[in-house]
């Protein structure tokens, strides 16, 4: 049977190829990634099944437009496509219907067929934690689930325990050198770690960028000094309350670290408004560390916790996300992507929030990193796989699925679903 081909002079509707269009039943959401403009259509049956024809390959990308006059929705639709550089018409009076080339979504490295002997875990993982130990103490009591929000500090209900340090280099150590792979070294307080020393005069010869991380205040403040001398490092502090504040205070005055603040990150873990109160008067004597202020969800501050970080629907689409960053996060979860976590006893996580994917001490990393990008959720949880983001009308707006979310097991932090 011959193809039937179109009429003469038929019109087909296309989208640019950097634009793209959100469905939700009948809602229909255009948005250009060039110039951040967006068009909503509510309850438009019409423009809606226009549109998915738009994002069939196998139909080119057009959408044929057969009926005249047009609907008055269509002929505004056109119009606004028109106006905000978004789409046209392209009209076809020959043999060979047109097409529009869009681009695929590509992402460097992505993961082979699951047989494939290129597979290096050295072209996924990017960052390796160590919990080098954990304990149940004052600060890590109050703020047990730190480790499901951030990376420290870590509480462990049983007391306290510690990884041998030869974990650490002997896992580190087929790394050495290798471009884009970084090393974090956390814990309940590193700075009481049985071997910190050794972690001092040996982390180095690694050949990797590596970032401490570790609670203010903390049991030895002169350690804060030692490591930030470690060549290719960074130090991340995390400001818990009431105590914090001072002990950062007193760190602050000590010559090396006035050197090297440039390398010091501050995350303020507030619970309240009058934390934060606290946070801004402290920050208005200015440093040149790299500040970040974190709500911590302890259970009991839902309305503070709900007030700071969900999102209102103006706040998502003001995000205004580039081609590249939609075509990625379609496919992989930016934030979770290339992370591997080992706690003390050598369980393995591609996420705290789950379950391990093996332990360090009777498997390899090359196995443990095919393991999650073959049979893993985390690395590649986009918010096209979660309840209800898949339904959202602005899903590609918003950012990937965090741990605030996976810790909560709620993935809508807005006011639109």
């Amino acid at each position: 049977m011959k193809h039937s081909l179109p009429n003469k002079d038929t019109r087909f509707l296309y989208l640019e190829p950097y634009t793209f269009s959100v469905l939700a039943g009948n809602d229909v959401l255009i948005y250009n990634s060039l110039n951040g403009r967006v068009l909503e259509y509510r309850d438009s049956p019409s423009i809606a099944e226009l549109l998915k024809k738009t994002e069939d390959a196998g139909g080119g990308f057009l959408a044929e437009l057969r009926a005249e006059p047009l609907k008055p929705e269509i002929s505004s639709l056109l119009s606004d496509l028109r106006e905000n550089f978004c789409g046209d018409l392209v009209s076809f009076s020959g043999k060979n219907k047109p097409s529009i080339i869009r681009p695929k979504a590509v992402i460097k490295n992505y993961p082979p067929d699951k047989d494939s002997p290129s597979f290096s875990a050295d072209d996924y993982l990017r960052n390796i934690y160590f919990f080098l130990n954990q304990d149940n103490n004052t600060v890590c009591t109050d703020y047990r689930f730190a480790i499901n929000q951030f990376f420290c500090p870590v509480f462990n209900p049983q007391g306290y325990n510690e990884m041998q340090f030869e974990t650490v280099f002997n896992t580190c150590s087929r790394y050495s050198g290798v471009s884009g792979m970084e090393i974090n070294l956390s814990g309940s307080d590193i700075t009481a770690y049985s071997e910190i020393k050794n972690v001092i005069s040996r982390i180095h010869k690694l050949l990797l960028p590596v970032t401490f991380h570790l609670p203010l205040p903390c049991s030895d403040p002169d350690i804060v000094s030692r490591l930030l001398r470690i060549p290719k490092s960074r130090t991340s502090l995390y400001i818990s309350f009431p105590d914090g504040p001072s002990a950062l205070k007193n760190i602050r005055r000590n010559q090396v670290y006035i050197k090297k603040q440039h390398l010091v990150d501050l995350n303020f873990m507030i619970r309240s408004l009058d934390e934060y109160k606290i946070v801004t008067e402290f920050l208005q004597e200015k440093g040149k560390e790299k500040v970040f202020i974190f709500p911590y969800y302890d259970g009991n501050n839902s309305d503070f916790f709900k007030e700071n970080v969900f999102l209102s629907r103006d706040e998502i689409l003001a995000l205004k996300p580039s081609q590249k960053q939609i075509y990625s996060r379609s496919l992989i979860n930016e934030h979770l992507y290339g992370k591997i976590f080992i706690l003390t006893d050598g369980e393995v996580f591609s996420n705290l929030n789950a379950g391990p994917i093996g332990n360090i001490h009777n498997q390899n990393m090359e196995d443990l990193v095919r393991h999650e990008i073959y049979h893993g959720q985390n690395w590649e949880m986009t918010r096209m796989k979660v309840s209800p983001c898949r339904e959202c009308l602005y899903r590609l707006f918003c950012p990937p699925v965090g741990n605030y979310e996976l810790f909560m097991k709620k993935f809508n932090f807005c006011d639109v679903l």
